[in-house]
């Protein structure tokens, strides 16, 4: 899927040679909105109809540190697993502040300094008054970047009526519903592979196996020098990691591929 605001960007898309390539229809994206889960929850109807066993959330700033042998040895070896990275950041009394109906959704990123003075005054607002629409034990949050089974993709679809009752008008809520989701039917929170919350440190295990870096940025693009912290990252059991920027530094990437390539190789 392409952010439509971005579709001009992009002269041409390249079929791929031995994957399938599926265009889902381009969607409206902003910063902070609904937008963000509306275009998760295409992706995952889309994505279903493959009858896959794990649906895996990537950005564009996204890489493998391993092959896709490696990757699919490890789901395999890893079945009805939920991948996700918890946050210690913010209690429930504070998430549910994302829940309240907040007013022009889809400028919370902007330059217009009435817009900006408005947002200001609605989050002083609404931070004094928790939204109570689902209980506070039940509000968790943490990255939206996840791998998870078919059995709660498919939940997820299903209820994506509910979600949008829930969400549709709350600021940050990608960051909520899945984690929520999940304290909603316990069922999944047997299943989550790994359940300790992460407080943005480097030599923390983040549970959706993506090595993001948020105590150096928001998140922090790496460097070709950086690229002892990701063999950290690979070492440790991390699958990929965010974010790249060819723009910003263009040698980490093909550093990445060069050795994704090479350990592919050497396997056969």
């Amino acid at each position: 899927m392409i952010d439509k605001k971005s579709i001009n960007n992009f002269n041409r898309i390249f079929k791929p040679r031995y994957s399938i390539l599926t265009m889902v229809d381009p969607l409206n994206i902003f910063w902070g909105d609904y937008s963000l889960i509306s275009a998760e929850l295409r992706l995952f109807s889309v994505a279903k109809s493959g009858n896959y066993d794990y649906y895996h959330l990537l950005s564009g700033l996204d890489l493998p540190l391993v092959n896709q042998d490696i990757i699919h040895s490890f789901f395999d070896k890893y079945p009805n697993k939920e991948f996700i990275t918890y946050s210690a950041a913010l209690s429930s009394k504070q998430l549910s502040t994302r829940l309240h109906k907040y007013h022009f959704t889809s400028s919370f990123r902007t330059q217009n300094k009435l817009l900006k003075c408005y947002h200001k005054i609605e989050f002083k607002l609404y931070s004094k008054l928790p939204e109570k629409k689902i209980d506070l034990d039940k509000l968790s949050f943490g990255s939206n970047w996840v791998s998870l089974d078919d059995e709660l993709v498919s939940d997820l679809v299903k209820h994506k009526d509910l979600i949008y009752d829930l969400y549709h008008r709350g600021f940050l809520v990608d960051e909520v519903f899945i984690p929520t989701f999940i304290n909603m039917y316990p069922k999944y929170k047997k299943k989550i592979f790994y359940s300790k919350s992460v407080t943005d440190k480097p030599n923390e295990f983040q549970g959706n196996l993506r090595y993001i870096n948020w105590w150096d940025g928001n998140p922090y693009t790496w460097r070709l020098k950086d690229y002892p912290k990701l063999e950290y990252a690979r070492n440790n059991g991390h699958m990929f990691s965010r974010k790249f920027d060819e723009n910003i530094d263009n040698k980490i990437i093909q550093k990445i591929v060069n050795y994704d390539l090479g350990e592919y190789y050497e396997s056969y």
